[in-house]
């Protein structure tokens, strides 16, 4: 059985211990120890990390009673000095009481729950069992600071069970052997955990709610809390410098500055495609003009040389949108290969081409796919474009007879 050091001083960052047993496992050592102050991870809260003897722990791991400690390289001697990695480890304890309180302040504002925690590098998200809207959300953000700036202090307790069905905000596993234990942020938060926090509201430093979206009948939330709620809002004013910098104005002008510019490049985009499309009238006109007539529909074949894909979709939209008895193999040809689309007016149903597109793709090397109304992709071998849409038409072709 291992003596759990961090419950009794989670501040604690080496400690000494004796070595009851080390074995091997595929490559890896499993250790355990008559103490430790290594937390093996629980509630959504990750392992600690550190050395043991100067080896690196790289797992820990609950087995029973005893806590395993999984190292790469063996362990020489019987008595052994670990330090954990106490960076981590208080900014899983600030992230963990920060979780708390938003979790405790969600259900005292709004009677929602939370039924499930984890936390994964900066990240911590959440689970609740019915939607929660963002202004809810924003709510139990503010009091979850409010908290934080009151400097609650974080009591570890013991009730018996009557107490905890009537206070907790969720109750233990039925299966749960009192005694249980207890987080207890007096006016904020009451509910069984086994994992490890900071000892005051203060320490656990900013909650900042970074996301959220519906998740299972119910909402996942993203927070970051204490040091990793710092450097992501660090991280975001570095972005609205830059951003101020490029837009020439404050950050209070950032959203108008940008409505200008989306609206300008909606306008330049407008007169961009109309200068296009008058370009590719006389393309358009002389390709339709060749068309091989077909039973009831004209087939057109094109090659634009020097082209890629925007500009065979400009001229594949001019053909057929107007043009409901015209089925187009156009490819464009550069330096990065050839881009492929053979295709129809959606209102023209009598004709499914990706069986031809597929051939084409085929011969030149390629991938792509589509409906049976357009089909479109990229293939290497430009030199076996001309063989590639001759092999389409004659799937066309031979589909209609």
């Amino acid at each position: 059985m291992t003596a759990k050091l961090y419950y009794d001083d989670p501040y604690a960052r080496e400690f000494d211990a004796h070595i009851l047993s080390q074995s091997e496992h595929d490559g890896k050592f499993h250790i355990t120890l008559d103490r430790t102050l290594f937390y093996p991870g629980g509630g959504g809260q990750p392992c600690d990390l550190g050395t043991l003897g100067g080896v690196e722990v790289v797992e820990v791991a609950e087995h029973g009673e005893d806590i395993i400690h999984i190292t790469e390289a063996p362990l020489e001697g019987s008595d052994i000095h670990g330090v954990i990695d106490w960076p981590r480890r208080f900014e899983l304890m600030q992230q963990h009481l920060g979780e708390h309180l938003f979790a405790g302040c969600l259900w005292n504002l709004h009677h929602i729950h939370t039924a499930r925690m984890r936390i994964e590098g900066d990240n911590v998200s959440i689970d609740t069992d019915i939607p929660a809207d963002m202004m809810k959300i924003l709510e139990a953000e503010a009091a979850a600071n409010e908290a934080v700036w009151a400097d609650i202090p974080v009591e570890v307790i013991f009730p018996d069970m009557a107490e905890i069905r009537e206070r907790a905000r969720k109750l233990p596993p039925e299966n749960a052997i009192p005694p249980v234990r207890i987080i207890k942020v007096e006016g904020v938060d009451y509910v069984p955990c086994c994992g490890i926090h900071v000892s005051s509201t203060g320490q656990a430093g900013p909650v900042k709610v970074i996301s959220c979206e519906n998740h299972k009948g119910g909402s996942r939330i993203y927070l970051r809390c204490g040091r990793a709620a710092y450097r992501w809002i660090a991280s975001v004013h570095e972005e609205v410098r830059k951003a101020e910098a490029e837009l020439v104005c404050g950050y209070e002008g950032i959203n108008e500055k940008i409505s200008i510019l989306k609206s300008q490049i909606h306008d330049l985009k407008a007169k961009n495609e109309a200068d296009i499309m008058r370009l590719l009238k006389p393309i358009a006109d002389s390709i339709l003009s060749g068309a091989e007539i077909h039973g009831a529909h004209k087939i057109v074949r094109h090659v634009m040389k020097d082209s890629g894909q925007e500009d065979v979709k400009y001229l594949f939209r001019f053909i057929t949108e107007s043009h409901n008895d015209v089925i187009a193999v156009l490819a464009g040809v550069n330096v990065e290969g050839v881009f492929v689309v053979v295709g129809r007016n959606k209102g023209n149903k009598s004709v499914d081409v990706r069986q031809a597109f597929t051939r084409a793709i085929e011969i030149l090397g390629g991938k792509g796919g589509g409906s049976p109304f357009c089909a479109q992709g990229w293939g290497k071998n430009s030199e076996a474009v001309d063989k590639a849409l001759n092999e389409a038409v004659n799937v066309l072709k031979e589909s209609m007879n």
